[in-house]
């Protein structure tokens, strides 16, 4: 799947909460609300739309308690869409 055909599937809050990564580094932990926290901000988005996002295959999670460390985990863009150089998802 192509990034257009991904942008063409999703919605405004997925789309305005991946560019909310992006602009934020790319990568984000979560606090135990599930709140995404980056650079000193937080996301203003559900952890369902993250859900979204790994689903589509556009972000992934790591580390914390699932994978055997401590905190409640980690969202990161998947590095295939960062060297996409003018998609824009």
């Amino acid at each position: 799947m192509t990034p257009d055909e991904i942008a063409r599937g999703l919605t405004n809050a997925q789309r305005a909460a991946f560019k909310w990564l992006k602009e934020h580094g790319g990568d984000a932990c979560f606090d135990k609300h599930g709140v995404a926290f980056a650079m000193g901000e937080t996301a203003e988005t559900t952890r369902t739309v993250w859900n979204a996002l790994e689903k589509a295959g556009l972000i992934y999670f790591y580390g914390g308690k699932r994978d055997g460390g401590k905190g409640y985990g980690r969202l990161a863009v998947r590095k295939i869409i960062q060297e996409q150089n003018n998609a824009e998802v």
